[in-house]
């Protein structure tokens, strides 16, 4: 590996002009169009599969040892990083996430969500109280999560329309193929948002947060980080 000559030739200035060889301003239109006419093109929809070993697995013989992560298009992406600012920016100003959401989010952490659950049973420890405390691990979020769903989520936050068609038109007719040797194979698939795309943890936000508001409401106190839901609940002692 000869990193001086990558050195050379990979510099900032470089990749500077040639980012902005491409002529932004053609890509803005794409996007435009894209948005505005709730089109995207089949390209967008043509995603390549890829499996990663999940970590500290004992076997790797079967396909719950391994997490498929979808390539998709450059531009898809970059399309979907735009409309997930967005949401963040705008959207969600107005109408934030349940505040015991903890994932995806800037200024949160898995530490964060523990140190709420550790703090509430010291509470009822010290109160001598009885505490129970049941975790939920929702299997396949991703794979399983319905078209309907995610778009009914990002109306209930206020989001137009316009924006909502174009996300569901991303989802519908993902032509999703993947390769082992010297077979291949490729799906069309009917349900859920790509694992690895830019939009698909906020999509997922949005859906359970209904769940997780309607919980805390009705008296049992909640909280979501990812795919894990935490329920607890405290009362008095008889003893």
């Amino acid at each position: 590996m000869d990193w001086q000559v990558a050195a050379r030739i990979v510099t900032y200035h470089r990749v500077k002009w040639a980012n902005d060889s491409f002529a932004l301003i053609k890509v803005q239109v794409i996007f435009h169009a894209s948005l505005a006419k709730g089109y995207v093109p089949a390209m967008w929809h043509q995603v390549k599969a890829v499996f990663i070993p999940k970590p500290s697995r004992s076997s790797y013989r079967g396909p719950r040892g391994f997490r498929p992560i979808s390539l998709t298009s450059f531009l898809l992406k970059t399309m979907e990083r735009l409309v997930d600012r967005f949401l963040k920016d705008e959207i969600l100003v107005l109408q934030p996430l349940h505040p015991n959401q903890h994932a995806y989010q800037v200024g949160k952490s898995v530490e964060m969500t523990l140190h709420q659950l550790v703090v509430w049973a010291g509470k009822a420890l010290d109160q001598q109280e009885i505490y129970l405390g049941v975790l939920l691990d929702i299997e396949g979020v991703f794979n399983n999560n319905s078209y309907d769903s995610m778009c009914a989520a990002l109306a209930r936050h206020g989001e137009e329309h316009t924006t909502v068609q174009w996300i569901r038109t991303t989802l519908e007719g993902r032509l999703v193929t993947t390769t082992f040797g010297r077979f291949s194979r490729s799906v069309v698939v009917s349900r859920g948002c790509p694992q690895g795309g830019v939009l698909s943890p906020l999509l997922w936000c949005l859906v359970v947060n209904k769940l997780l508001a309607r919980l805390n409401e009705e008296g049992v106190y909640a909280q979501v980080y990812a795919d894990d839901i935490y329920l607890q609940a405290v009362g008095p002692s008889n003893c």
